[in-house]
């Protein structure tokens, strides 16, 4: 895979309630961008982003996964992340490192417990998001009811990017409200407007327009003047005005059959921020001052260890860098632990796929094997200019259960699974009863335990 600097790449998680279709979304982004041949399926256990023996068995996902899609000479590193509430603890560590987020809804169940959650999660980091109303080929969708659900249960106002055409199995493709045109079929074939969305289209074209101009007073000052703004400047303003939470996009698809998946894609590029433009990050120093820089290749070296799971090679620690390059073969400070640690050879991630890379620029995101004793939460940086970010913020848990060894000689291996487990996850803890003696475990709800006791 080619380099790509910090103006190239694009961090989005995708969110949703269980079951809104993120997983398959994102299989048709890596088929449509020929990362992958062939779409698996989540209920067959085949797809890329669920490769974990649980996610193959539940079909659906119980972490979050890492896609690299190259669509118009720009990485877009899509966090794939879990539906269920029991799980917010991947989907806020991927909203912690992520630029923007996509938000799912499903075109029939429209907004769900899990939507609003996440939407919050979203809303409390201020970061831009849009809205994809996918499935749209099921049955007994309705557009008008799915678009009540979302203006009666979420918080934000909503601008149509398009119009669908169609809906259930008549859906064909959607209106661009950007070049006035339809886009239709899996190969995102551009014809003319259907002449019953001509005035639809019209009047959406001009709500996108003042939406656009809501982001820049200089903007604003030509739609008076001159009552319209060229595509250009529509695309400027939107993507000032969501950076600024002032407006939320709204985008339809549904990746089955390849439908308005490409116009997706073309969004994320062009609306969402790179890195460098989100703002610069912070940190405290040595002293315990905090600090800001760009996000740049010029910046103090500052890249923050947002997961960890257990490979079958070993310990793989993701990693987003902030600030300089992070490099293969290197060593570096560990300002958590404040003592030096090796990197190895940096990955790039499909899945559970491993592409070797002689180093990560300031923006991207990667991983490494074996990265010693670090943990989730911590940065790496220079010995002479130690810098330590903020952690993520997770909710404490709210449920537990008590675990026995099988074996008085399993009482040490408990333990060290159970530190070793919440190393991975911040959002478990464990202690012991000292009135009864007992383990106890805590985490997020009972199938988060559950999956955390069979790893253990």
């Amino acid at each position: 895979m080619k380099e790509f600097k910090t103006d190239q790449i694009r961090n989005i998680a995708l969110v949703s309630h269980n079951g809104a279709g993120t997983t398959t979304f994102v299989e048709r982004l890596l088929f449509d961008t020929k990362v992958i041949t062939r779409m698996g399926s989540v209920q067959n256990g085949t797809a890329a982003m669920d490769f974990e023996e649980e996610e193959s068995e539940r079909n659906s996902s119980v972490s979050t996964a890492i896609a690299p899609i190259i669509w118009k000479d720009t990485k877009i590193n899509v966090l794939d992340t879990p539906g269920y509430a029991d799980f917010i603890g991947e989907t806020n560590a991927a909203l912690h490192i992520a630029e923007g987020a996509l938000v799912f809804v499903e075109a029939v169940a429209g907004v769900e417990v899990g939507t609003e959650i996440f939407w919050q999660a979203i809303q409390d980091l201020n970061l831009p998001r849009i809205i994809v109303v996918n499935k749209m080929d099921r049955d007994n969708v309705r557009v008008e009811r799915v678009m009540n659900s979302i203006n009666e249960n979420l918080s934000g106002n909503f601008v149509q990017l398009q119009l669908p055409i169609g809906e259930g199995a008549d859906f064909k493709g959607v209106v661009d409200l950007f070049s006035m045109e339809a886009r239709l079929g899996e190969n995102d074939e551009r014809g003319p407007i259907p002449d019953d969305l001509a005035d639809a289209a019209e009047e959406a074209h001009l709500a996108l327009i003042e939406a656009a101009a809501e982001g820049d007073d200089a903007l604003m000052e030509k739609y008076f003047e001159e009552d319209t703004l060229s595509d250009e400047e529509i695309v400027r303003g939107l993507k000032l005005a969501m950076q600024q939470g002032l407006v939320t996009p709204i985008l339809y698809a549904a990746p089955q059959p390849g439908l308005g998946v490409v116009p997706v894609m073309n969004a994320m590029v062009r609306l969402f921020p790179s890195p460098a433009e989100a703002g610069d990050f912070k940190a405290t120093d040595e002293s315990g001052d905090e600090v800001s820089y760009p996000v740049s290749d010029e910046s103090p070296l500052a890249a923050f260890v947002f997961k960890t799971r257990e490979d079958p090679y070993g310990k793989m620690s993701y990693i987003r860098v902030y600030g300089n390059v992070l490099e293969s073969d290197s060593r570096v400070w560990d300002s958590e632990l404040d003592s030096e640690v090796r990197i190895g050879s940096l990955q790039i991630l499909t899945g559970k796929e491993q592409q070797a890379v002689p180093r990560l620029h300031s923006g991207d995101i990667g991983a490494v094997v074996k990265l010693g004793d670090t943990q989730t939460n911590a940065t790496l940086c220079l010995k002479n200019n130690k810098l330590k970010m903020a952690p993520i913020n997770q909710p404490n848990p709210i449920a537990s259960v008590s675990i026995h060894p099988v074996s008085q000689s399993d009482v040490a291996k408990l333990s060290q699974s159970l530190t070793r487990l919440v190393g991975e996850d911040p959002t478990l803890r464990w202690y012991t009863e000292s009135a009864t003696h007992e383990t106890i475990l805590t985490g997020m709800g009972t199938t988060h335990l559950s999956i955390a006791i069979k790893k253990a």
